[in-house]
């Protein structure tokens, strides 16, 4: 998971997202990100270490979304407008490490969400990115 991490990481920088990564907040405490400037603050600490890649690459899709805010929006894996589509964008940037050493008949939504943390009402989404990819 560190590798898939510091990839997402770059990736943030290379599209001038910056990202404060911090281990010192509550695990209760969601990253966050300002789509003004355009910078992450990422909770290293989070409860659920698995979910760790998608709540950063679903800041890094805000940003890249052109979501706009007066205040920062933090990490919710929920289907509201601004959330479903920086959550569809996390799934696109995470299917790819994920089919990376599977055949097409290995491939399984629940275990897709399971290994990244994705809550199971986004199912319908993961289902049809996978069918997508």
């Amino acid at each position: 998971m560190d590798h898939i991490i510091t990839d997402l990481l770059n990736y943030a920088l290379d599209n001038n997202i910056g990202v404060t990564a911090l281990r010192v907040l509550s695990p209760y405490t969601a990253s966050a990100v300002d789509t003004e400037t355009r910078h992450i603050v990422f909770n290293l600490n989070w409860h659920n270490q698995n979910q760790l890649a998608f709540s950063l690459a679903h800041e890094i899709s805000h940003v890249l979304n052109g979501d706009e805010s007066l205040t920062p929006l933090y990490f919710t894996p929920s289907k509201s407008k601004f959330e479903l589509e920086a959550n569809i964008g996390a799934v696109k940037m995470l299917l790819p490490y994920y089919v990376a050493d599977k055949e097409v008949d290995q491939l399984n939504s629940y275990e897709f969400m399971k290994c990244f943390g994705i809550p199971s009402h986004l199912e319908d989404i993961i289902i049809e990115e996978i069918k997508n990819y």
